[in-house]
């Protein structure tokens, strides 16, 4: 899967500056490049030192609060 074929199938949105290095330095990554928040669902496009650019998705359960488990799936630019 490309980038853009990400943006679109997640409906992913450009962060600005402040937002995107607050949200690498909490998920431990050097650039946060889009993302959507959704009531309980997450994604993030991220670019990463060694493993380059990469999706990360996650689940919230609504009954226990708790990540259902991260899955981090490698793109092409």
């Amino acid at each position: 899967m490309t980038v853009a074929q990400a943006v679109k199938k997640y409906k992913l949105e450009p962060l600005n500056v402040y937002t995107a290095k607050a949200k690498a330095k909490e998920l431990n990554v050097d650039e946060v490049l889009y993302m959507n928040v959704q009531k309980n669902k997450y994604a993030y496009i991220v670019r990463d030192g060694a493993r380059g650019v990469m999706l990360y998705q996650d689940e919230k359960s609504l009954y226990t609060k708790m990540y259902k488990g991260l899955t981090m799936t490698p793109l092409t630019e």
